[in-house]
């Protein structure tokens, strides 16, 4: 484990957001994904992954218990259905001792506001804490509908306005932004420079396929262009990796 002064990488990334939410205007986003050795998030048939371990899902419950909201795009929503919420018992003791709410608010991003309202991410048994993030040129129809809902905040014309977004999180007392994917959505994020960290499993797994998506996907970066990363923490549980990326700057 790389983490310094005998402390968990969990501690030392919390101080590290505490630090720079003191310099931003912004909160502190940090993506956290599983992947597979050669990349892979899913099949090329978009599966529900099924290659994380126990010690990966809980991994994500402390993650999850450290942050004030959690942002999925809207393709994950409609593929996984995920559950956004702290499901273990000791990690949600946890939270309640950072002093945080038992729920986190949670935000889904879609340009097109194209949502299923059966989705567990409008589960009133999870509370009413969410936000839908779309565009002023989504369908009214549809923004009409979500509206009774969730909060919907209408943020650029083509594209979700994500620096707004996070401006508006942060005006709402939000510090610890947990980004869950998928990788258009992660790469979004990174192309506008605003992921400070990346936590990242790697499952002792191979999908292979070039369709097969990666956590970072759409439009790349050139070579001069590359993110550039520090090893922040690393520790292995069993076959599998856990890695605690800092997203380095300029300057």
């Amino acid at each position: 484990m790389l983490a310094c002064n005998g402390r968990s990488g969990h501690e030392e990334s919390a101080d590290l957001g505490c630090r720079l939410g003191m310099e931003m205007d912004r909160p502190f986003v940090y993506i956290n994904m599983a992947t597979t050795v050669d990349g892979k998030i899913t099949s090329s048939a978009r599966e529900y992954p099924r290659f994380a371990s126990a010690a990966d899902r809980r991994s994500m419950d402390r993650l999850r218990a450290e942050a004030d909201a959690l942002i999925v795009g809207a393709g994950t929503l409609r593929a996984d259905n995920p559950k956004l919420c702290v499901r273990d018992d000791e990690m949600q003791e946890y939270r309640r001792s950072l002093g945080k709410p038992d729920d986190l608010l949670k935000v889904v991003v879609t340009a097109g506001a194209a949502l299923p309202p059966d989705s567990r991410f409008f589960d009133d048994a999870d509370g009413p804490r969410r936000i839908v993030a779309t565009t002023e040129t989504a369908p009214a129809e549809r923004v009409d509908a979500l509206e009774n809902l969730a909060e919907v905040w209408r943020l650029g014309r083509e594209t979700v306005d994500l620096t707004s977004l996070l401006q508006q999180l942060g005006a709402r007392g939000v510090e610890r932004v947990l980004l869950e994917g998928g990788g258009a959505l992660n790469q979004a994020f990174l192309r506008a420079d605003l992921v400070d960290e990346l936590n990242l499993t790697i499952s002792p797994a191979l999908l292979g396929g070039r369709d097969a998506p990666t956590a970072f996907e759409g439009e790349g970066f050139a070579m001069k262009q590359q993110k550039r990363l520090r090893l922040a923490d690393l520790r292995r549980e069993g076959d599998e990796l856990f890695c605690r990326y800092e997203v380095l700057r300029d300057g």
